[in-house]
């Protein structure tokens, strides 16, 4: 079965038989126009000139469309030809190729079936789904069921080791399950041992600060009768711009200046604590 082409002599025309002889005649009658300086007194004359050359324009490219439509005549009929042959082809395509995608989406969900077997056989915790461990190429043809099973089989055991490494590191840490929590929601390795990291440095800086105001407040208590004022940029609570309570008049009285950095509940027992003890202090915006 072939296509077999019918031709035809077609007398059309190739060329423009006297161009040389058009250009020459042409150019030296529009030279003129390359410099030419439109004024009020020549502006008719140039509407003039721009209409006949306009009417020049539009006469030769009329005749190249009319010639380029006698060309596409022919094969206008031979295009419709062929299409109407590609539509009779067509339509049995698209019967089998119906018929085949059936039988395609059957053959995968068997094969998603054998892999949904294969995976509750595991016996995975919880946080590890099907989908977690199953190569995402699965569907191809080339992805044979016995080696997919195995892959999802090695990277459930990876998983679940990985947990397991994670939480022997971190057990005597504070931060053990929000480390674990984190490695199951994104299953990886590296990231979570980062993660690990920033957990350790803001759980260190968290108790640095704890040991920096208990020792503030050991020292209070244990101070002398001095009398100390307070500086700081944050201001201590209730904004007291002079707070003033009735100094103990059996004491000598001192005066003291120092800076505290302390969180908002620590500056509010510090306040508290020299309100309590008769301690005169003045915060410093």
């Amino acid at each position: 079965m072939e296509l077999v082409l019918k031709s035809a002599e077609i007398n059309l025309p190739k060329e423009i038989d006297n161009l040389e002889a058009l250009k020459a005649e042409l150019i030296p009658k529009l030279e003129k126009y390359n410099n030419l300086v439109v004024t009020a007194d020549s502006i008719k004359e140039a509407k003039a000139d721009r209409a006949a050359l306009n009417k020049l324009k539009t006469a030769i490219d009329d005749q190249r469309k009319e010639i380029k439509k006698q060309y596409l005549e022919p094969y206008n009929v031979l295009e419709n030809q062929c299409k109407e042959v590609l539509a009779l082809i067509d339509a049995p395509i698209q019967a089998i190729d119906k018929q085949i995608k059936a039988f395609d989406n059957i053959e995968e969900n068997e094969k998603y079936t054998e892999l949904t077997t294969a995976f509750a056989a595991l016996e995975a915790p919880e946080w590890i789904s099907l989908d977690t461990v199953l190569n995402p190429k699965w569907k191809n043809k080339t992805a044979k069921t016995d080696s997919l099973i195995s892959e999802m089989t090695a990277k459930t055991k990876e998983l679940v080791e990985g947990l397991e490494k994670i939480t022997d590191m971190y057990k005597a840490e504070p931060y053990l399950l929000s480390v674990t929590e984190f490695f199951k929601q994104h299953k990886d390795f590296s990231k979570t041992a980062v993660y690990a990291l920033q957990m350790s440095a803001a759980y260190k800086k968290e108790q640095a600060e704890k040991e920096k105001a208990a020792a503030l407040q050991n020292t209070f208590q244990n101070a002398p009768q001095d009398a100390p004022t307070v500086s700081n940029e944050s201001i201590l609570p209730e904004a007291q711009t002079q707070q003033e309570t009735q100094p103990i008049q059996s004491q000598p009285i001192y005066k003291g200046r120092f800076e505290v950095e302390a969180t908002k509940e620590q500056l509010q027992a510090l306040g508290n604590f020299m309100k309590a003890n008769g301690i005169k202090f003045t915060t410093i915006k």
